[in-house]
């Protein structure tokens, strides 16, 4: 009887140990398919989930490409919106705070927030912003109709300019430009306007010149055209070189003639866009979003001339903050490494 209890026991305790291992892989395969982008597609991932995006002014191109980008995740099941901001600058602080899951910004800007330089001194580094991608190039546009004058940076003294929305990426390239020349707001008469506001401006005769960082063409500027011949100011590239030493993100590049009808190409700085979110968003949210925009980049194409050059193989240069490791995971998947 003894023999037999010892048996029964020793097959009872076996039963026990291998019912465990039987939980605990079950439990692994469980945790796999849960897991979002380890197991589950991006409509599982961004069902129900509450998407904002942070974009610009209305005569931006980051304000198409967020209603397209809000569009995109609501028919992926994510509860997405897009909202109007002052951009850049206010993008990341508005990121770093954790009230929004991705936004638009330029790379100088959004590098600036992160180190807590130039405008973001007061406020400290925004160490919770990271990247998610790299997108198109920002082409800095000094616009001024014919009729004022103005044919360089030093013209623009005494001068009505809007510079910009303040803190706006816009407004710090003004800043960065006019230093570059020697001169400062004190030259000129600085007006913190929106791209839509100063070239109203200008329509109105208020202001004499309009500094616009955006991609090509800028719906403003073509508005302008409309009814009035416009010069788009030149900034010497070695001027832009020296700039590059204390602002790597700049770099030269040029206005093609055709884009606004010029009659010669005009060199001016050109700075990455970049898709941005914050460290508290998941691995699993931000992989589904980085991977539906890559997948339905054609959505952004077509949405504005300047997402053409939106690709993936480009989509890690010159980032300003780290990668968010979720976004990272979705770059390894296609063989893009830093």
């Amino acid at each position: 009887m003894k023999k037999m209890f010892s048996i029964f026991s020793l097959v009872f305790l076996i039963g026990i140990v291998l019912g465990a291992c039987g939980d605990s892989d079950a439990g692994g395969e469980s945790s796999g398919e849960d897991g979002g982008s380890e197991g589950g597609s991006v409509e599982e991932i961004l069902d129900g989930e509450f998407v904002t995006i942070l974009t610009g002014g209305s005569s931006g191109v980051y304000y198409p490409l967020g209603g397209t980008l809000a569009d995109m995740f609501q028919n992926l099941g994510a509860n997405a919106n897009s909202q109007s901001t002052a951009a850049s600058a206010a993008n990341a602080t508005t990121l770093n705070q954790g009230d929004a899951e991705i936004g638009f910004s330029m790379g100088d800007a959004a590098a600036d927030a992160y180190e807590g330089v130039g405008s973001f001194e007061e406020q400290g580094a925004q160490e919770n912003i990271r990247s998610l991608a790299s997108l198109y190039p920002n082409y800095l546009q000094i616009v001024a109709t014919e009729e004022s004058g103005i044919k360089t940076v030093e013209d623009l003294a005494g001068m009505n300019v809007a510079v910009g929305a303040p803190a706006s990426g816009t407004e710090i390239s003004a800043q960065r430009v006019l230093e570059a020349y020697g001169m400062s707001y004190d030259d000129i008469n600085e007006d913190f306007l929106s791209f839509s506001e100063g070239v109203e401006g200008i329509q109105n005769g208020n202001i004499d010149a309009v500094v616009i960082s955006s991609g090509l063409p800028n719906a403003g500027v073509l508005e302008l055209q409309t009814t009035q011949d416009i010069v788009v100011v030149e900034i010497d590239e070695d001027i832009i070189l020296g700039m590059q030493e204390d602002y790597p993100a700049f770099f030269p590049t040029n206005v093609p003639k055709d884009v606004y009808d010029l009659e010669d190409d005009v060199t001016t700085i050109g700075v990455n866009n970049v898709l941005l979110t914050h460290s508290d968003v998941s691995d699993d949210l931000a992989y589904a979003m980085t991977k539906a925009i890559f997948e339905n980049v054609d959505q952004l194409r077509d949405t504005h001339n300047a997402a053409q050059d939106i690709t993936l193989e480009e989509a890690l240069d010159n980032l300003p903050a780290p990668l968010h490791p979720g976004a990272e995971r979705y770059f390894e998947e296609e063989g893009i490494t830093e």
